[in-house]
């Protein structure tokens, strides 16, 4: 095997010092591949570190430019475009979704609202059967088996975590109340105006090359009820995640690809209120809206939760790295997270996917979490 390169490149402000220790600590015993981490503090980059090999040979190192599959972290993208439909007045979150696109009323959905869909309480948590790569990147397929789609159970009655379909829903909402697709209105409206190196799809041979290789976890959480075990069955069905056909296809709950430094940067919009170099994109009314807790409930999947709108809440079942802290996650440990009390954002996007017993919970994601802390009291 390979001499594992574990050099750690980038730069740290010393008041983070905790952090890059932790990195560097992670990629000489392992417990990292490659990855990188970076923090904004009040809109500006304190931390940007990289390291390790983004290939299966351990040969070829992690670059400032590597790019990595982020999974579900990509829906704090679909929150921040719900949330930009919100400040132009273009979605009212208590409406029904149909009201903007009527066959998805169909068997029953007519009442499901986009608050719903954010709190994960639609009734769609996923297709009812495996949908291959090829179908997710045909997005008028998709539409039609939401709209023909029936509800797992009565919307709004119990939680049940949308891998998949959360993103899709929300992507046509995009569509019919902007005219564009989600995609490439995600990038006009946000990773644009940020420069952020975030993308739901890739098609240049160059940007391909950037792609880092993915470590399979050594584990995967075993779910002990029937509804939350059928979701992940789904959402884990195709696994050829650094796939050239992949990296083309827009899955928007779940194809993000970035790297840490593009994650902070654009959790900082939301830790900074919603206005970064002089510039507003969102309100904080609505940033307000969606960071107050919406639903604190037991989830199919990821058990015990408090959200806000697509976004997790600080709870005693999952703490986050402080009281006012906001954030989400990825399969197998990328993360951002935001605290508008100290304006301090975190991107973390490793290729060595891990998970504990449960979904977020694993020990390099918590001794993180447990350090950000830290650092927060410290800035206060």
């Amino acid at each position: 095997m390979a001499e594992v390169m574990a050099d750690v490149q980038g730069w740290c402000d010393e008041r983070f010092r905790r952090l890059e220790a932790e990195f560097r600590s992670n990629l000489e015993q392992g417990v990292d591949e490659g990855v990188s981490l970076a923090a904004t503090y009040r809109g500006d980059l304190v931390v940007d570190l990289w390291g390790g090999t983004r290939d299966y040979g351990q040969s070829v190192p992690w670059e400032a430019d590597t790019l990595v599959r982020v999974f579900s972290t990509s829906k704090v993208m679909i929150a921040i475009t719900a949330m930009l439909l919100v400040d132009r007045g273009l979605l009212d979150l208590d409406a029904p979704v149909a009201d903007h696109w009527p066959e998805f009323a169909r068997h029953g959905k007519g009442t499901i609202t986009a608050r719903q869909v954010l709190t994960h309480h639609s009734g769609l948590p996923g297709f009812g059967r495996h949908v291959s790569l090829e179908e997710l990147g045909d997005w008028e397929l998709i539409v039609g088996l939401l709209e023909d789609a029936e509800p797992w159970y009565e919307p709004g009655t119990m939680m049940c975590y949308s891998g998949v379909t959360y993103g899709y829903i929300v992507g046509e909402l995009v569509r019919r109340l902007t005219g564009q697709p989600f995609a490439d209105f995600f990038r006009d409206e946000v990773t644009g105006p940020l420069d952020a190196d975030f993308h739901f799809a890739l098609t240049s041979p160059d940007d391909h090359d950037r792609v880092a290789a993915l470590w399979p976890p050594d584990q995967i959480p075993e779910l002990d009820n029937e509804m939350g075990a059928a979701v992940m069955d789904e959402v884990l069905a195709n696994e050829e995640y650094a796939d050239p056909a992949y990296l083309a296809t827009v899955v928007p709950a779940t194809t993000g690809i970035t790297n840490g430094r593009a994650l902070a940067r654009i959790g900082s919009l939301l830790a900074m209120g919603g206005e970064l170099d002089g510039r507003r994109l969102l309100s904080e009314a609505v940033i307000d809206e969606a960071t107050r807790e919406q639903v604190d409930a037991e989830c199919q999947v990821l058990g015990r939760c408090r959200l806000g709108l697509g976004l997790g809440l600080d709870s005693e079942e999952f703490p986050a790295p402080t009281p006012t802290t906001f954030h989400w996650g990825g399969f197998g440990g990328s993360f951002v997270t935001m605290d508008r009390a100290t304006g301090l954002s975190v991107g973390f996007a490793p290729n060595r996917l891990r998970t504990g017993d449960r979904y977020g919970e694993d020990a390099r994601l918590l001794e993180l979490w447990r350090l950000i802390g830290e650092v927060s009291a410290d800035l206060h």
